[in-house]
């Protein structure tokens, strides 16, 4: 007798489909999950790879403060500067002031800090000459104590040997090695100099002169959740600031003050000002040159953010990846305020934070000359 044959019935296709469709569902969900899991670890890896970046690349720059102008005579004072065809905002122009200072931090309310850094990159002149003979007017030539180290396009400081004292950046366009002389003629060559002498002041014997070659002033601001770099005098000639590290959505900064005022921020044995020793951070800005010779570091903080959106963990609730606001060792005087995860509302619960700070100690500035 022939075996009877007989296919799948309707039920049993229609189990077997079910069965797969769970199945289907289920291993679904596990790669959802996974794949969850896997962004928010790799933006988390991320945040922590833009915050260190971020962080060392202020304090590289941090480190060189003050280099070739750290003189307890000369810090705090506004800069007389010139770019053809415009004058810095203290002679009345639209150019940006500059304060003479290692770090100068900029405070704006319901936003981050900025990070200004200025020093020289000239290696082969550390100690300022002088003039042996005076300026009579803002165009005549230098009459220095020697010209060794200076050279053609270098911008130097000068500085009076009066109280208040008053700063003015020139470049040099002529070095005479032979009668100790310096030029700082105008030209395409030196847009730093005005047309003779412009509204810059004259100079008296003794004044200081500063060889800072091709100064470094450096700004380090947040914009549009991207660390950004702005170098004064390239904006100055058209320049425009340098995204470096994104999702860095805020940046604090604090002085470390040797002035010997014990305000909580610190746990000293004894509180005496210039031992040697930082007594407290805070963000008041100096005023004197006798206050900025008291500021021996800077302790710095960004904020990271994640590049991944996290949903809600309940459904039709809040985000809740970041529910406490971030803080920093100086969160008590300058908090965190670019995110506001306060607000149970808040977009900024949806994603992850991580905090990089340090204490970067100006070097320049301890062992400056007296």
């Amino acid at each position: 007798m022939r075996t009877r044959q007989a296919g799948m019935s309707l039920v049993e296709v229609l189990v077997a489909v079910a069965i797969g469709l769970i199945g289907i569902l289920v291993i679904t969900q596990a790669y959802l999950a996974s794949d969850s899991f896997n962004r928010s670890t790799m933006g988390e890896g991320g945040a922590q790879t833009n915050g260190t970046i971020a962080l060392f690349t202020i304090e590289r720059d941090v480190r060189q403060a003050g280099y070739g102008m750290a003189d307890s005579r000369i810090m705090g004072c506004d800069i007389n500067w010139f770019y053809d065809p415009n004058y810095s905002a203290n002679l009345g122009g639209t150019l940006p002031n500059i304060t003479l200072a290692p770090v100068v931090i900029t405070q704006t309310p319901g936003a981050p800090d900025a990070i200004t850094v200025m020093y020289s990159n000239k290696a082969n002149r550390m100690i300022p000459g002088s003039l042996t003979a005076p300026m009579p007017l803002p165009s005549s030539e230098l009459n220095v104590d020697g010209t060794v180290g200076y050279s053609v396009g270098d911008k130097v400081l000068l500085v009076s040997n009066t109280t208040p004292i008053v700063c003015t950046l020139e470049q040099v366009t002529t070095v005479q090695p032979s009668s100790a002389k310096m030029q700082h003629n105008p030209g395409v060559t030196a847009p730093y100099n005005p047309a003779g002498g412009g509204l810059f002041p004259a100079y008296g014997k003794d004044s200081l002169v500063f060889d800072l070659g091709d100064a470094i002033i450096r700004t380090y601001e947040i914009t549009n959740n991207n660390l950004q770099a702005a170098d004064t005098m390239l904006v100055a000639a058209g320049g425009a600031p340098t995204d470096l590290v994104n999702g860095i959505v805020d940046l604090r900064a604090q002085y470390g003050k040797d002035n010997g005022v014990n305000n909580g921020t610190v746990t000293n044995t004894t509180y005496a000002a210039n031992d040697g020793i930082i007594d407290g951070f805070d963000n008041t800005a100096p005023v004197t040159a006798a206050d900025w010779t008291q500021v021996l570091a800077v302790r710095i903080a960004v904020l990271a953010r994640s590049g991944n959106y996290e949903k809600p963990s309940v459904s039709g609730g809040n985000c809740d990846a970041t529910t406490v606001l971030p803080t920093w060792s100086g969160s008590a005087a300058s908090p965190f305020n670019a995110v506001d995860v306060a607000t149970v509302t808040s977009q900024a619960r949806c994603f992850r934070y991580r905090v990089f700070e340090t204490v970067v100690p100006l070097r320049n500035m301890i062992w400056r000359a007296s």
